[in-house]
């Protein structure tokens, strides 16, 4: 199987390490993917002419949920693209996460596809999305008063419902932070919260629905050329988690994969290389790989990472002079 160019540049780049730390010039010989199709193999083979090395490439591209993420980033750029085509930038509410549910997902793709269509470059428009909740009942008399359990208290929402409602109230919803991008979405907002504090003095705490809105922004100015394409990014992230754990995950999974390849001795020396990524800083990437042990790294000589055009060797920890 070819390499990737990204593979390629990583067995280009430990060549020229290996002619600097072994010597004379390394070519490829021989790629073992072709020689043993069915077994696990490294990606080439390379040699000066008296040694010969294997070389296996990994990317560090994250821990399972940065992995999710990207993988689902990249897959509702393109589901979610609307057959008008154009490409676009998505702002949920605040405190969305991916991967998104099957059912939001499809809501948010009959969205995109009624609103794109109006929408000129650089401009916004509302994309719904359903909600659902209910109203508690603090008390019938007292100053009027509403919360939420997002926000407990955030006039920007309660204040205009004021003036509107007699009686102490909780909207008990589930989910993200409200969003409304046009006043009219608050407006109908703002109605349906009202309708659903006057049922519930009657006795009525029944759910009740209404749509908060996303905004969807048109960035291209709709010509097509060249380096133009068709998309939807939703701008969002990931929640906060310990770096040093994160990069752990990912080491140990990628070598994982890669004592597969080396279950055998291919060459006299064996070469994991790993690609560093912005998820995986040099520090945290040494700190994991120099506390392995020669038991946990059978047939593995030397694990080098490589950074753009720089290659650092992780394992075994050079020696102090």
């Amino acid at each position: 199987m070819a390499l990737s160019d990204q593979e390629s540049r990583c067995v280009e780049l430990t060549c020229g390490y290996l002619s600097l730390t072994v010597g004379g010039d390394w070519i490829v010989e021989s790629y073992p993917d072709e020689l043993y199709p069915t077994e696990p193999t490294p990606e080439v083979i390379v040699t000066n002419g008296d040694v010969t090395a294997a070389i296996e490439v990994k990317r560090l591209t994250g821990d399972a949920i940065s992995q999710a993420y990207e993988e689902s980033l990249l897959s509702n750029e393109k589901h979610l693209t609307p057959s008008c085509g154009g490409y676009y930038v998505l702002y949920p509410a605040i405190d969305f996460r991916l991967p998104m549910d099957v059912k939001t997902r499809k809501q948010v793709k009959r969205e995109i596809e009624r609103l794109a269509p109006t929408l000129q470059s650089r401009a916004t428009g509302a994309v719904r999305v359903p909600r659902q909740g209910h109203i508690a009942l603090i008390s019938e008399s007292g100053p009027p008063y509403i919360c939420c359990r997002h926000h407990m208290a955030f006039p920007e929402i309660t204040k205009p419902l004021l003036d509107r409602i007699a009686g102490r109230f909780m909207l008990v919803c589930e989910g993200l932070e409200h969003s409304f991008v046009t006043d009219e979405g608050r407006a109908a907002f703002f109605d349906a919260v009202v309708a659903a504090c006057q049922r519930r003095l009657k006795g009525d705490a029944s759910p009740f629905s209404w749509y908060e809105e996303w905004k969807l922004e048109r960035i291209d100015d709709g010509r097509k050329e060249d380096d133009s394409k068709d998309g939807v990014w939703i701008l969002t992230c990931t929640e906060a988690r310990d770096m040093r754990e994160s990069v752990a995950e990912c080491v140990y999974h990628v070598l994982e994969n890669a004592m597969r390849k080396f279950a055998k001795r291919w060459a006299k020396l064996q070469l994991l290389v790993l690609e560093k990524s912005a998820f995986a800083h040099e520090q945290l990437v040494n700190e994991v790989v120099s506390n392995l042990k020669p038991d946990n790294l059978q047939n593995v000589d030397s694990i080098l990472l490589v950074d753009e055009d720089k290659v650092v060797q992780c394992y075994p920890v050079a020696e102090s002079s």
